[in-house]
């Protein structure tokens, strides 16, 4: 029986994804769900081959063991115990008007003042079109 920082362990040296680690609910509430964070500005996902690999180290049994798919694994709480392991969270970019970002007078003024400054910038001739 492994525990459940052995397997993402084992998931982030194969595969480079790190995950996160949520007890199931409702009809998966026998299973722990392993699910890719957020790296490098995308949600990687798990490789066909891999994941075939990965599932076919547990026996077919009924309930099954284990589901796999490019966004999730899914493990009965039976063939696994312990705690995971807790990496630490990426954050995703916010959009520009989001941003903490000195402004001043309204969007309109803002948008007017960008706008001159483009036009008063020095453009190199390969990128004039």
């Amino acid at each position: 029986m492994q525990t459940v920082s052995e397997i993402q362990q084992l998931i982030f040296e194969q595969t480079g994804i790190k995950t996160s680690v949520k007890k199931g609910t409702g009809s998966v509430k026998d299973y722990i769900t392993f699910s890719p964070m957020f790296q490098s500005g995308k949600y990687p996902e798990f490789s066909f081959d891999w994941r075939r690999e990965f599932a076919a180290k547990y026996p077919e049994t009924i309930p099954e063991t284990v589901f796999a798919s490019g966004t999730q694994i899914k493990l009965h709480k039976t063939a696994i115990t312990g705690e995971p392991i807790k990496y630490k969270k990426e954050r995703k970019p916010l959009p520009f008007e989001q941003m903490k970002v000195m402004e001043w007078g309204s969007k309109n003024s803002q948008m007017r003042l960008d706008k001159a400054c483009r036009k008063a910038a020095k453009i190199p001739l390969w990128q004039k079109q």
